[in-house]
């Protein structure tokens, strides 16, 4: 197929609409195919009632229901490992840096969103021209037959070879075969140098290559064992089977039994590609800004370099690195840290002394704790002149907290006055406390002032606009009960101590990995996932990707959307 032929394929300009509301209790939809409590549920309940009990408020259905069969686009991410792989010799030029970003929703590339569009089809055909044409110099590094005088049975096993690898096992004999003879009759009309690169080009813009199927299915509705294997291993690791170590010449090894198909999630979760995903989940999540994204106003903060946001973004990734690496993390390593790279460009903004240091470094405990209080996290939510504490609460809100808010209400002046006599809290209280605006920042602003020791750059402070800064917060609204707190430190200690938090990160790591928001028929597994990182507070980030990724909903599809 040409190039032409790929862009009247795969074309679809997918329109971005509104992320959906937050599952709430009660809520449903999917196709039913079984209801009641499952063997799961009964497990759980025995073992503790009461965290079942919360477990099943927040994702009540019981009645589950298979996901939708769908063709999804690689990402750019994905193209690219894939790629590589493929081609390691071929591709100097990231398909990352070739590409246009993809539209996203709540800072992650939703399968739905994914798509070839006249802003992306000529960028991404321009990068396999690149490719093509290093092919073209060096074909043997692709199809090899030198030692058989490049007999046409060699050519044809060598072609199978490499587009069985790049369409990942999903092809027939048959389909292998035709692309077998195009490179044979391409050698003998046009010479082997140009015969490899039409291979590689033609096979690099199909359809198969640049859209995996969630499509073929056996008689129980499963994915066939080549589709799911590499459902398994982009979903976990943005990687083609080969790259972390399976192979889809021969799928069904790993997906055999229940025991086989454990082993394989296992060995594709300590992979240093999984990590690489999980970091990058981690930083999607955060929704921390690339040096050259920051909104800080330079006329107000001369100080803010792009050499300092790069250290606070470079900080943020050390930071995540250093827990996430561990053979077993946790969300506690991350949320609950005393410790971090404080490198000498940010000394100023910790208020601590140049060292040169390139390790972990002790914080202040009364100041920092975790993530949410790194500088990079904290100035991705600031600016352009101020902390801007209502951005800050909507963001623990919305992606935090998984708390729906609505709009603001039509008519509504959402301006925070530039009072030179109260801090932002004041002026915050002052535009918030009356008409229908306490419906929302009852929720929002208490996120926002529990942060204003923070300014816009994440330096500590006691004072705004010259008067004392007051960070105290009460709440009501997590399972807990009552909740009050007088300091950031303590505030966040009760927050991601919630489990209003962690039914909230098991969402966020579902919609991020899956490419989709959940509905009411994913709520089972989700019951699931969220019971096992709540119970005896373990936390372990790693399980939630293992329970997710041997369930059944994970292999299943169905026709019905």
């Amino acid at each position: 197929m040409n190039k032409r032929g790929l862009l009247g394929a795969v074309v679809g300009v997918f329109g971005i609409g509104c992320v959906g509301n937050i599952s709430q209790p009660g809520g449903s939809s999917g196709t039913a195919v079984g209801g009641g409590p499952t063997p799961a549920d009964t497990m759980m309940q025995k073992a503790n009632p009461d965290l079942f009990a919360v477990a099943s408020n927040y994702f009540p259905s019981t009645t589950a229901a298979m996901a939708s069969k769908r063709m999804v686009r690689l990402t750019r991410t994905q193209l690219d490992l894939t790629t590589k792989a493929l081609l390691p010799a071929h591709v100097t030029t990231a398909a990352m840096t070739a590409l246009p970003p993809d539209p996203l929703q709540t800072n992650y590339e939703y399968a739905a969103n994914l798509s070839f569009t006249p802003a992306n089809f000529t960028p991404y055909t321009k990068w396999v021209d690149g490719i093509t044409t290093s092919v073209r110099a060096n074909p043997a590094s692709v199809i090899n037959c030198a030692a058989s005088g490049n007999s046409t049975a060699c050519l044809q096993t060598e072609a199978k070879k490499f587009v069985g690898r790049a369409f990942r096992g999903t092809l027939s004999d048959a389909q292998l075969a035709r692309y077998a003879e195009m490179l044979t009759t391409g050698v003998s009309q046009v010479g082997l140098p140009d015969a490899v690169a039409d291979l590689v080009d033609v096979t690099l813009n199909s359809p198969n290559y640049v859209y995996r199927d969630e499509v073929q299915t056996d008689a129980s509705s499963v994915m066939l064992p080549a589709e799911r294997l590499q459902a398994m291993s982009y979903t976990l690791a943005d990687a083609p089977p080969e790259t972390v170590g399976l192979s889809s010449a021969t799928p069904t090894t790993g997906l055999a039994t229940a025991d086989a198909l454990a082993a394989t999630v296992d060995k594709l979760l300590a992979t240093p590609e999984a990590r690489a995903k999980l970091m990058r989940f981690f930083i999607s999540w955060l929704e921390v800004r690339e040096p050259t994204e920051f909104t800080i106003a330079p006329t107000v903060f001369p100080e803010f370099t792009p050499a300092l946001a790069t250290a606070m973004v470079d900080e943020v990734k050390a930071f995540l690195n250093a827990q996430l690496s561990k053979a077993a993390p946790t969300l506690k390593d991350v949320t609950q840290s005393t410790q971090s790279f404080v490198s000498d460009a940010l000394a100023s903004i910790y208020g601590t002394a140049k060292t040169g240091s390139t390790t972990l470094t002790a914080l202040d405990p009364t100041q920092r704790l975790g993530i949410f209080t790194l500088p990079g996290v904290i100035t991705s939510h600031s600016g352009p002149d101020t902390t801007r504490l209502v951005k800050r609460g909507v963001f623990f809100t919305r992606k935090v907290m998984c708390m729906p808010l609505g709009q603001p209400p039509q008519g509504v002046n959402t301006t925070i006055p530039a009072d030179v006599t109260g801090t932002e809290r004041q002026r915050v209280e002052t535009v918030t406390a009356t008409g229908a605006c306490p419906a929302c920042h009852t929720v929002i602003n208490p996120f926002g002032f529990m942060q204003e020791n923070f300014d816009p750059l994440g330096r500590w402070r006691t004072k705004d606009n010259g008067m004392p800064i007051d960070p105290s917060i009460s709440v009501s609204f997590l399972d807990e009960g009552p909740f009050t707190a007088s300091t950031p430190v303590e505030a966040l200690k009760g927050f991601t101590g919630s489990l209003r938090f962690k039914q909230c990160f098991v969402r966020q790591m579902f919609r991020f990995y899956t490419g989709r928001d959940e509905t009411a028929a994913d709520d089972p597994m989700l019951r699931q996932m969220f019971f096992g990182f709540a119970n005896n507070d373990t936390q372990a980030v790693i399980d939630l990707l293992r329970v997710l990724a041997t369930s059944t909903s994970f292999s299943q599809r169905t026709e019905t959307p």
